[in-house]
C-alpha cells in the first residue's frame, strides 16, 4: 500500500507533520517555563495556540491541494510534490502574499506576548520560520517580501529602531543576520522550485512520449513482473494497466511465447546490454503479430541490474507490404515500359532496368533528383501546368512527350502518370509508365513527308499548300489582312535542263529554293507543285505595296547565281500574284488566278510579275515603273546635290551646308526630294542612292578644299541604309577615296525615328562610324519620341529643331515652347543645336535670343548649286546680315 506515490505523500505528510507539531510543543513549553506571571503566561499560551492554528492550517491546506491522484505514479519527494502543487494551481500571487503578512503578523504577535525586552533580545529567531514557510511557498518573491515585512515590522517593534545608532551593535547583528538569512532561504528556495520545475518538465515530456506513443513501453524486475505498462502495450494485450501490473509473461500469453520472452529477457540481462530483434507473439485473441522490439537492462544506483525495459512496435503490416513489394519488385524491374516512381516533393525515388534501356540514365544517376532532368525543352510551361492539373484533379494523365536521352539525343514517349495515395488520401508517390516510340513517330513522319512534301526540296506540295492556303484565308479573314497567293514559273529552265542535265536542273531548283526561303518571313509557306513551278503563299500583308516590295525581294532573290556542278547560271522567274481579301474566292480559284497572272508576266517580257486584280495592278506596276525611272536615273547621272549653308548669328560663320538631292527629270523638270525619295523607301534602289549622295557630297566636299573653301558637309541618311550591314564598309571607301577630306568635316543626318527604331543596332553603328572621325545630328528633333534615355544613348554631337516648330515660333505659343526646351535639352546634354526651316531674320533673332546660334533656312539661303555656292558665300560675308541682329540684341 505505501508503495503508491498517493499513499506515501500521505503518510509523509502526516509524519513530518507529528515531528514539527512535537517539536512545537516541545520548545514552546519550554519557553512558558520561564514567565512565572500568570498573566503572561496565559497570554503567551493564547498567542501560542493561534499561531499554531494559523501556521498548521495554511500547511495542511497546501498539503491537501498537493495530494498526488491515485493513478499518479511518479516518485517524488514530499517538497517537491508540494512546490510543484503549487505551481500547477497557479495560485495568484496576492495569495502568498497576504498568507506573509498573515504569518508575519502571527509570529509577531507571539513575541510581543512573551514578556521579554524587544529591544534587549528581539528573539528574532521567531522570525526565521514566516520567511522559510513563504519562500518554500511562494519562491523568491514571497520570500522576499517575508524577508523585508519582518525587517520592517520587527525595527518598529524595537525600541529603540534596529536601524538607529542608539541600538546596540549585537542586536543590530541579529537583525542584519535575519535579513541576510532571508534573502539566502528566498534564493536557495528558488533555485529549488526551478530544479523542481525543470524535473518536472522532464518527466512530463518523458510521460507525453510514453503515454502518447503507439510502441509499447514496458519495465519489468529481476523476475519478469510488469513494474510499468503504457496504454499501447496494454492495448495489444487486451487488459487494463491495472490488470498487467504485478504479473509476468506467463499469465499474459500463452506458454510457448511465455517462455521464449522470459528465455529472451534473461539473456538480455545477463548480457547487460541493449538488443533489437524482431518477435512474433500469439496475442490472447489468438491474433498473430509481429514487433520490432528494443530491450535493455535497468541499472540501480550501485550499478546492479534490477530489472529490464523495452519498447516494442507492430510491424505486422509492414512485414505483409514488405512481402508485396518483394513480390512487386519482380514485375517492376521485369517491365519492357520504363518506370519511373517520383516523391511528393518531386524528386526520381526509383527506376527499373528499362528506364536506363530507353534514357540511358542509370539510378544512381537520377535518384534524388528532378524528372526535369529529362526534360527537352520541346513543351511550354503551359503544357506541364495543364500536365499536372489533370493528375491532381483525376489521379492520372496519359499522352505524347517528348524528353531527353542523357546522350542529348530528344527522344518522343508514350507517358502515363499515375498517383498513389495512402489511407488519409494524402499523395505516396507519382508513377510514371512510359515507352520509347521513337520508331512509331520516325515511320509516322516519313509517311507525313510523302503525303505533304516535295521529295526533291522537301517543300510542301499542292496537298499540304492547299491546307496552308485554307489557314492563311480563315485568318486573313480574322484579322483584316491581306493574304497573297504568288505563282511562280522559272523562265528559261528547260533550257538549261536540255543543257546541262537533270541533275544541274535539280540542283538548280535546289538553289533557287534556298534563295527564296533566305528572304521569306517565318510565317509565309514556299511549295512546289512540280517542275519549275513554285507558289509561295505570303501572309498579314498590308497591301500592294508592302506586296509589292517582297515580290521585287524574290525576284532578286531567284536572279542570284546558282553553282552547278559544271557551271554558274543565273535564272529569274515570273510571278503571277492575286491578294485575298481583293479577290475574293476559294483556294483553287485563287490558284488559277495567279497563275493566270503569271502568263501574264510570261507575256509582257518574263522577271516580273503581274497582280490579278487590274487596280492594285496598276498601282504596283506603276511604283515598279516609278522605280526602273529611278534607277534609270541613278544610272544616267539624273541626280545633282543642291547644298543648304549652315551659318552661326554669333560672327556670321558659314559652318557648313547640308546636301539636298535633286532630280533633273528629262520631262518634268528639277524635283524636289517630296516628290521621289517616298518612292525609294524600303526598296534596294535605297541604299544605292544613300551611297551616291554621301560619295557625292564627299567630292563636291573635295573640290571646295582644292579650291581653298574647306566646307563641313552634311549628308541625309535613311534607316534602312544605316542599319544595313554594308554601311560602314561603304562609308570607310567613301572616306578612302576622297583623303583630303577631313573625316571630321563630313556629318550624317540621322531621322530621330530612324535612329530609335533599333537603338542597339544604331548607337553600335553609329559608334563605329564615329572612330573615323564622322559626326552625326539628330534631324528632325521632337518629332519624334524625343526619350531622354534615347538622347542620351546616342552618340550624336548636333540636335537639328525640325522646322515646323519653327516656322510659326513667332506667332504660336506652343511652337516656341518646344524650341526653347530643346534648345535647353540640348545644353543639358552638352550637344550642338541648329535650328532649320528659319524663313526670315526675325526668326533668327529670336532662335539667337533663346540661345540658338546655328540657323539654316530660306531667311539664310535656299538651296544651291553647288557652282553658286562659293559666290553666296562671298555676299554673305560682305552683307553682314548677321551684325543687325547682334546690334538689335
Amino acid at each position: 500500500m505505501t508503495g503508491h506515490p498517493r499513499n506515501r505523500f500521505i503518510l509523509l505528510s502526516i509524519a513530518s507533520y507529528v515531528v514539527l507539531g512535537l517539536l512545537w510543543i516541545l520548545l514552546s513549553d519550554h519557553l512558558l517555563l520561564l514567565f512565572a506571571d500568570a498573566g503572561a503566561l496565559t497570554r503567551l499560551s493564547t498567542a501560542k495556540g493561534v499561531f499554531f492554528v494559523i501556521a498548521t492550517a495554511a500547511v495542511f491546506f497546501f498539503l491537501l491541494r498537493a495530494v498526488p491522484p491515485s493513478d499518479a505514479m511518479q516518485r517524488e519527494s514530499l517538497l517537491s510534490t508540494l512546490t510543484l502543487s503549487i505551481d500547477r494551481e497557479r495560485r495568484p500571487h496576492w495569495f502568498l502574499y497576504l498568507f506573509a503578512v498573515v504569518i508575519t503578523a502571527a509570529v509577531m504577535l507571539l513575541r510581543l506576548n512573551i514578556p521579554v525586552d524587544f529591544g534587549v533580545r528581539p528573539m528574532l529567531i521567531l522570525f526565521m520560520l514566516p520567511i522559510v514557510l513563504c519562500a518554500l511557498l511562494g519562491g523568491l518573491g514571497p520570500g522576499l517580501f517575508a524577508t523585508a515585512l519582518t525587517a520592517l515590522v520587527t525595527d518598529l517593534a524595537a525600541k529603540p529602531h534596529f536601524h538607529s545608532a542608539a541600538a546596540s551593535a549585537y542586536v543590530q547583528l541579529q537583525w542584519a543576520s535575519l535579513v541576510l538569512n532571508g534573502i539566502g532561504v528566498s534564493l536557495l528556495s528558488a533555485l529549488l522550485r526551478q530544479s523542481l520545475a525543470k524535473q518536472e518538465v522532464n518527466r512530463r515530456l518523458l510521460d507525453a512520449v510514453v503515454s502518447g506513443t503507439t510502441d509499447a513501453v514496458f519495465v519489468k524486475d529481476e523476475q519478469g513482473r510488469y513494474l510499468l505498462v503504457n496504454a499501447a502495450a496494454a492495448a495489444f494485450v487486451g487488459k487494463p494497466v491495472q490488470d498487467i501490473l504485478g504479473r509476468d509473461d506467463r499469465e499474459l500469453f500463452d506458454a510457448a511465447s511465455a517462455q521464449a520472452l522470459i528465455s529472451k529477457d534473461r539473456d538480455i540481462m545477463a548480457a547487460g546490454a541493449v538488443q533489437t530483434a524482431e518477435e512474433r507473439l500469439m496475442l490472447p485473441d489468438g491474433k498473430a503479430m509481429v514487433f520490432l522490439v528494443t530491450k535493455g537492462p535497468m541499472v540501480d544506483g550501485d550499478g546492479r541490474i534490477n530489472g529490464l525495459f523495452g519498447i516494442s512496435r507492430d510491424i505486422t503490416e509492414r512485414k505483409r507490404s514488405e512481402l508485396a513489394l518483394k513480390e512487386a519488385a519482380v514485375v517492376f524491374d521485369s517491365s519492357y515500359e520504363g518506370i519511373m516512381v517520383v516523391s511528393p516533393a518531386g524528386l526520381i525515388t526509383k527506376v527499373n532496368a528499362a528506364f536506363t534501356r530507353i534514357t540511358g540514365y542509370r539510378a544512381d544517376e537520377v535518384v534524388g533528383r528532378s524528372p526535369r532532368l529529362l526534360s527537352s525543352g520541346q513543351h511550354d510551361a503551359g503544357f506541364y501546368r495543364e500536365m499536372w492539373a489533370s493528375v491532381q484533379e483525376h489521379g492520372f494523365w496519359h499522352g505524347e512527350i517528348w524528353n531527353r536521352r542523357q546522350s542529348g539525343e530528344l527522344y518522343p514517349e508514350q507517358l502515363s502518370i499515375s498517383v498513389v495515395r495512402d489511407e488519409q488520401g494524402q499523395v505516396c508517390h507519382y508513377v510514371g509508365i512510359f515507352s520509347d516510340i521513337s520508331q512509331l513517330k520516325a515511320h509516322e513522319a516519313e509517311l507525313e513527308r510523302i503525303a505533304n512534301f516535295d521529295p526533291l526540296t522537301g517543300l510542301p506540295n499542292r496537298r499540304l499548300l492547299s491546307d496552308r492556303l485554307g489557314q492563311a484565308i480563315r485568318h486573313s479573314a480574322r484579322s483584316g489582312k491581306s493574304c497573297a497567293v504568288c505563282f511562280l514559273d522559272l523562265d528559261g529552265f528547260k533550257v538549261i535542263n536540255d543543257q546541262y542535265g537533270h541533275a544541274a536542273g535539280d540542283q538548280l531548283l535546289l538553289g533557287v529554293t534556298d534563295n527564296l526561303k533566305a528572304v521569306l518571313r517565318a510565317d509565309d509557306t514556299l511549295a512546289r507543285l512540280g517542275g519549275d513551278e513554285f507558289v509561295v503563299l505570303l501572309v498579314d500583308v498590308a497591301g500592294s505595296e508592302e506586296c509589292a516590295q517582297i515580290l521585287e525581294r524574290l525576284l532578286a532573290a531567284i536572279r542570284q547565281e546558282v553553282d552547278l556542278a559544271d557551271a554558274v547560271v543565273r535564272a529569274s522567274a515570273s510571278i503571277g500574284v492575286t491578294l485575298y481579301p481583293q479577290d475574293q474566292a476559294d483556294a483553287d480559284t485563287l490558284l488559277r488566278h495567279a497563275d493566270q497572272a503569271m502568263y501574264l508576266a510570261k507575256e509582257a517580257g518574263k522577271n516580273r510579275y503581274q497582280l490579278f486584280d487590274p487596280e492594285s495592278d496598276r498601282k504596283a506596276q506603276a511604283h515598279r515603273r516609278e522605280l526602273e525611272l529611278l534607277q534609270h536615273a541613278l544610272a544616267n547621272g539624273e541626280f545633282v546635290l543642291h547644298y543648304q549653308p549652315k551659318v552661326d548669328l554669333e560672327n556670321g560663320d558659314i559652318i557648313g551646308a547640308e546636301a539636298l538631292i535633286r532630280w533633273r527629270h528629262p520631262v518634268r523638270g528639277l524635283l524636289s526630294p517630296d516628290a521621289f525619295l517616298p518612292l525609294l523607301h524600303g526598296s534596294e534602289l535605297e541604299h544605292a542612292v544613300d551611297e551616291w549622295v554621301i560619295n557625292a557630297a564627299l567630292a563636291q566636299a573635295s573640290a571646295w578644299h582644292d579650291a581653298g573653301l574647306p566646307m563641313r558637309v552634311s549628308v541625309n541618311v535613311s534607316a534602312g541604309y544605316l542599319l544595313a550591314p554594308t554601311f560602314y564598309p561603304d562609308l570607310a571607301r567613301a572616306l578612302q577615296r576622297h583623303a583630303n577630306v577631313p573625316p571630321a568635316h563630313l556629318e550624317l543626318e540621322v531621322l530621330e525615328t530612324a535612329a530609335i527604331a533599333d537603338m542597339e543596332q544604331a548607337v553600335a553603328i553609329m559608334q563605329r562610324c564615329r572612330r573615323l572621325g564622322v559626326h552625326f545630328a539628330l534631324d528632325d528633333f521632337g518629332t519624334g519620341y524625343s526619350s531622354l534615355t534615347y538622347l542620351r544613348k546616342l552618340p550624336v554631337d548636333t540636335l537639328k529643331i525640325d522646322q515646323s516648330f519653327v516656322r510659326d515660333m513667332l506667332t504660336d505659343a506652343d511652337d516656341l515652347g518646344i524650341v526653347e526646351g530643346v534648345i535647353q535639352l540640348a545644353t543639358v546634354f552638352e550637344r550642338q543645336v541648329i535650328a532649320e526651316g528659319v524663313e526670315t531674320l526675325q526668326h533668327g533673332a529670336a532662335l539667337r535670343r533663346l540661345g540658338c546660334r546655328l540657323v539654316q533656312g530660306y531667311g539664310i539661303a535656299r538651296p544651291l548649286a553647288a557652282d553658286a555656292f562659293p559666290h553666296w558665300c562671298r555676299q554673305w560675308q560682305a552683307d553682314a546680315a548677321w551684325r543687325a541682329l547682334t546690334e538689335a540684341s
